[in-house]
């Protein structure tokens, strides 16, 4: 008998410890299963709130860091003064924002004869305030060398050599039918006041000037480096957003322009298509000597740009663009 009351003690001993050791084991897999709830939820939790934070920073830094807005006129105002009668509309910005990003987009316009064109439509892309990405299409059926060089821009010095085969420029003007208007990049055989150009030119419209800045006898800086001609537009711009609109006048809103973005040259240079801007070189010599033009595009009928042949003080031509007639004068 005790041996039989030893087999139950035995058999009621191991089956509380069984029951003790499943007890245990579903203890433990319900803790590692709220672990693996609460590891899920706190992952989820931080990860939704990444997305707002970031956008928080951004918006933070955009505002109150480098601002969108000096971003917009920075790349505006470089495109003004080194892109050849061109010009922006404000209300075609457009502005998105991503984690620590801004993208900026808008289109470039081109007067030909009376009417604006669209030229180009940029995409620009902001990290942290510097340009990480640049997108370019371009509307444009002529285009000048994206590559310059000494000798190669459409607009040039009277001391710098150049490779425009003038005679052939005029006989395509010449070809033109009678029923259209042009672009036409003209250089001078002197630096003159643009003021001289106008009075000898008036039937056309001149649409920007090129300004001698003591490095376009060579298209070279002080260290060696080509340059791209700069300038500004002759006429008053009453486009909201130009830099040109409601300024005594374009000579003045030019200088201001070149010590604004003189200040963010780094940026301005990436914008521009030209690679070496050299302000600060270039406007302590407009400083010094004035502001004078050595080359300007003007824009109009082909009869009147014909009309121009016979100017003495006309070096070169070169074609650009060319539309369906618009001139209503």
């Amino acid at each position: 008998m005790d041996e039989y009351e030893k087999l139950l003690a035995n058999s009621k001993r191991d089956w509380e410890n069984a029951t003790d050791t499943n007890k245990l084991q579903k203890s433990m897999r319900r803790s590692i299963s709220s672990s693996r709830w609460k590891l899920i939820l706190a992952t989820l939790t931080t990860g939704l709130l990444i997305v707002p934070i970031s956008y928080l920073l951004t918006f933070i830094y955009y505002a109150f860091g480098t601002s969108s807005t000096t971003l917009m006129d920075v790349a505006s105002n470089t495109l003004y003064v080194t892109e050849p009668n061109t010009s922006l509309e404000e209300m075609e910005f457009d502005m998105e924002f991503t984690p620590f990003s801004m993208k900026l987009g808008f289109d470039q316009y081109k007067r030909i004869g009376e009417e604006d064109y669209i030229a180009n439509t940029y995409t620009l892309q902001f990290t942290l305030g510097s340009l990480s990405k640049k997108e370019v299409d371009t509307s444009l059926e002529r285009v000048g060398a994206k590559h310059p060089t000494e000798t190669n821009p459409w607009l040039t010095h009277p001391d710098n050599r150049n490779e425009i085969d003038n005679s052939r420029e005029w006989k395509v003007l010449e070809g033109l039918p009678d029923e259209t208007v042009a672009e036409a990049y003209i250089s001078l055989n002197d630096v003159v006041d643009v003021e001289e150009i106008e009075k000898l030119m008036p039937n056309v419209d001149i649409v920007w000037a090129a300004i001698d800045t003591g490095v376009e006898d060579k298209n070279l800086s002080k260290d060696g480096d080509v340059v791209s001609p700069i300038g500004y537009p002759i006429q008053l711009d009453q486009t909201y957003w130009s830099p040109f609109r409601d300024v005594a006048s374009n000579e003045e809103a030019f200088i201001d322009i070149l010590q604004f973005i003189v200040k963010h040259e780094e940026l301005a240079t990436e914008v521009s298509s030209a690679k070496n801007l050299a302000l600060s070189e270039r406007i302590e010599y407009i400083e010094k000597n004035g502001v004078k033009t050595y080359a300007v595009v003007v824009t109009g009928p082909k009869q009147d740009l014909l009309g121009l042949k016979d100017l003495s003080v006309i070096r070169t031509l070169k074609i650009g663009e060319v539309k369906l007639w618009n001139w209503s004068h």
